[in-house]
Parts: C-alpha cells; sequence; structure tokens
C-alpha cells in the first residue's frame, strides 16, 4: 500500500542516518518495520512481566543444580 507523508527533512535526514540506507523510501521502511518489532516484542515482554504469560521450565532447576554440583567437583583438584 502507497500512503503520503509529509516529513520535515531534517527528520528525513535522520532516519536514513540511524538506519544506514541512503534512499528515503527504504528508510522509512526499515524504521517503521524495526519500530513495529520493538513493539511486539515490548508487549510480549509486558505480558511475561505481568504474569499473563509464563514459560514452565520443569527441569531448569535441577540442571542448574547440576552444573553447580560439577562445577564445584572440578574446582576442588585445583584449590589443595
Amino acid at each position: 500500500m502507497k500512503i503520503t507523508v509529509d516529513l520535515p527533512e531534517t527528520e528525513l535526514v535522520e532516519i536514513c542516518e540511524i538506519t544506514g540506507i541512503s534512499k528515503k523510501g527504504p528508510a522509512i521502511r526499515r524504521l517503521l518495520a524495526d519500530t513495529l518489532q520493538a513493539q511486539r516484542r515490548a508487549t510480549i515482554a509486558g505480558r511475561f512481566l505481568t504474569g499473563q504469560w509464563s514459560a514452565e521450565l520443569k527441569t531448569f532447576e535441577a540442571a542448574k543444580a547440576a552444573d553447580r554440583s560439577q562445577s564445584q567437583t572440578l574446582s576442588e583438584p585445583w584449590r589443595d
């Protein structure tokens, strides 16, 4: 879809600098896509932080304890 947007030249220059794209149209598209992606990520992170969404990591604690135990076992000969 094509739309027409009035932007000051200074903002266009800044958009091109931020995106690293010299052509105006592709630079605006990149900025818009990046902004949408950041907003989507913020929404998902917010859902996890509020508890609306969660992830169950059933074996995480056991794996973490096993890693600690193994690290301690491997480090003991070096401490003698």
